[in-house]
């Protein structure tokens, strides 16, 4: 495949034990990623996570994303200048979120990294399909609390397992009209607290060492530099021809991890 191509060299230095292709592939991946971050609000660890699980394991590629993962989450918060109105109306899934978060964090070592590969393709595949194709599904305030709880729930065992969270969130906010500086601020406030949760989860589980900790603390420079190019874009252009050229990406990558736990 083109993506299996592009990344054959970058693989085959990996296998050969040369840590420098992997730093600077992991480098540029993150700058991308920090893009993606900055020009939607979300999609951070949805891109990091599926780029670096082609040339490394998912469990190593989920740890790497911790660190920047938290310090952009922050910074779009501090950027969006729109936090305690956003906590309290979506109080509920954000408790929801971060209690099983904190619970299903504790599993994900246990868990065998083909299956996670698998869970981890679901998932890019399903949020770049319901994103392209499915018109969003609207409800009531009468059924907020109920709808907030349930996303909490979904997003807290993704975000457990797989360091991913975005997709149940991003339906819940889509179905409930928020506009776009509604939608990015909310989304850096939820992330923002999962973010913290599942960090200090990986510490007491043992799963972020000190050695996978450096790693990923290096890769927030890259981050915080994409977000802020995306950020500026953003701000300029129209994003709905690139979002839909990135998840029909996201769609290919997705099928891409299924295919390589599989085989």
């Amino acid at each position: 495949m083109i993506v299996e191509s592009f990344f054959m060299p970058m693989l085959a230095a990996v296998e050969s034990n040369h840590p420098v292709q992997l730093l600077f592939l992991a480098l540029s991946v993150y700058c991308l990623a920090g893009i993606v971050k900055g020009m939607l609000g979300i999609g951070f660890p949805t891109a990091a996570v599926s780029l670096m699980a082609q040339v490394v394991d998912a469990r190593t590629a989920i740890i790497m994303v911790i660190m920047p993962m938290l310090f952009t989450n922050c910074w779009q918060v501090i950027r969006s200048r729109k936090l305690l109105a956003d906590v309290v109306k979506i109080k509920i899934l954000l408790l929801s979120l971060l209690v099983f978060i904190a619970l299903f964090s504790q599993l994900a070592s246990r868990i065998q990294v083909d299956l996670l590969t698998v869970v981890l393709g679901v998932i890019v595949a399903l949020y770049a399909l319901h994103s392209l194709f499915a018109t969003p599904v609207t409800f009531s305030d009468r059924w907020d609390k109920p709808a907030q709880l349930v996303t909490g729930i979904g997003a807290g065992i993704m975000g457990g397992l797989v360091s991913v969270w975005a997709p149940p969130i991003l339906i819940y906010l889509h179905a409930r009209g928020y506009s776009k500086e509604q939608f990015v601020a909310s989304t850096g406030v939820i992330l923002l607290t999962g973010s913290c949760v599942l960090f200090f989860s990986y510490i007491n589980a043992g799963t972020l060492n000190s050695a996978m900790f450096m790693y990923s603390l290096l890769l927030v420079v890259p981050s915080l530099a994409g977000f802020t190019i995306g950020e500026f874009i953003r701000h300029r252009i129209s994003a709905q021809r690139f979002q839909r050229l990135l998840l029909w990406f996201f769609f290919i990558m997705g099928l891409n991890l299924i295919r390589r736990a599989l085989m």
